[in-house]
């Protein structure tokens, strides 16, 4: 009897299936002794390449380096001998710009020297040195090659003079448009400024600066509104400003001896009505009939006193 023969054979039995036989091929030939030293050689060879690869790097990198530093020594000794060299020497000085400083101060503030070597020479130390005279405002300093200094000076423009009291003693300085108080009065200088009186202490300053509120700023206001070049009241007409806590602001004229009293605030529309009023008063001559004139008398109202006959 013929044995039995089952259709369908069991997974597993039988001849290997496709996937185990190509593990087995691939295992194969990683086995093989060429396969193994292929890659050998070729790692031999990757090695060998990122060797000269790191050799030649370096010896660029060198190279540079010694290029590097023998432009600095070259540049460095071609400095020292133009430093040494009289190419550079200062032999002009300009100025210009300066009307209250001399220039004999502002070449010895700025240590500007004839024959000092430009190269050398220290344009921000001279700027910063020469701006602390109290005159000047800034300073620019430009060189022009090969031996000229070009100096352009900003001074201090003097809106009027304010009288400091102080406990040593009373103090008159400028004051520019900005209400910064920048310099000492001397009698040798220009006086034609009007004079801001009544200030009892630095109090009533910001540092070196008229503050925005109080007396003194409103007695600023005035001078810079009579600064605007109105005909009839211009600032230099003005003599005197006083500033009173009893009695406010108060104007003096420069040909006139009769004060004018601006009272506490709403100094701009003052100043106006101010300026309509000394108009009529010229025009019609009655300015010389006036005692005082009160800016401040009543709400929309000026007291006009005369002297008596």
């Amino acid at each position: 009897m013929a044995g039995y023969k089952p259709k369908y054979r069991q997974p597993g039995a039988g001849r290997p299936g496709l996937l185990s036989r190509f593990r087995s091929a691939v295992a194969g030939i990683l086995q093989r002794p060429g396969r193994s030293r292929g890659l050998t050689q070729q790692a031999a060879v990757i090695d060998h390449q990122q060797k000269n690869r790191f050799r030649k790097l370096s010896r660029t990198g060198t190279l540079f380096l010694l290029l590097a530093a023998t432009l600095s020594a070259g540049g460095w000794f071609c400095y020292q001998a133009l430093e040494r060299s009289d190419i550079f020497r200062l032999t002009t000085v300009s100025i210009q710009g300066n009307r209250m400083t001399r220039q004999a101060q502002i070449l010895d503030l700025g240590f500007i020297e004839q024959g000092v070597n430009l190269l050398s020479f220290d344009v921000g130390l001279a700027e910063e040195r020469i701006s602390r005279h109290s005159w000047i405002d800034r300073v620019e300093i430009a060189r022009s090659w090969p031996s000229t200094l070009k100096v352009t000076v900003y001074e201090y423009q003097p809106l009027a003079m304010i009288n400091i009291e102080k406990e040593e003693g009373q103090g008159l300085y400028y004051v520019d448009p900005q209400g910064k108080v920048f310099a000492l009065v001397d009698d040798s200088q220009d006086l034609d400024f009007p004079v801001v009186t009544g200030v009892t202490s630095t109090g009533e300053l910001t540092g070196t600066m008229i503050g925005d509120k109080g007396l003194v700023a409103e007695a600023f206001q005035f001078l810079r509104l009579a600064a605007g070049g109105n005909p009839i009241v211009p600032l230099q007409t003005i003599s005197e400003v006083n500033v009173s806590p009893e009695k406010g602001i108060v104007v003096y004229l420069v040909d006139q001896p009769f004060p004018i009293y601006m009272g506490y605030d709403n100094i701009s529309t003052r100043y106006s009505q101010l300026v309509t009023l000394l108009e009529r008063l010229y025009r019609k001559k009655k300015i010389e009939e006036i005692k005082e004139i009160r800016m401040d008398y009543q709400e929309g109202r000026i007291l006009v006193a005369k002297v008596e006959s």
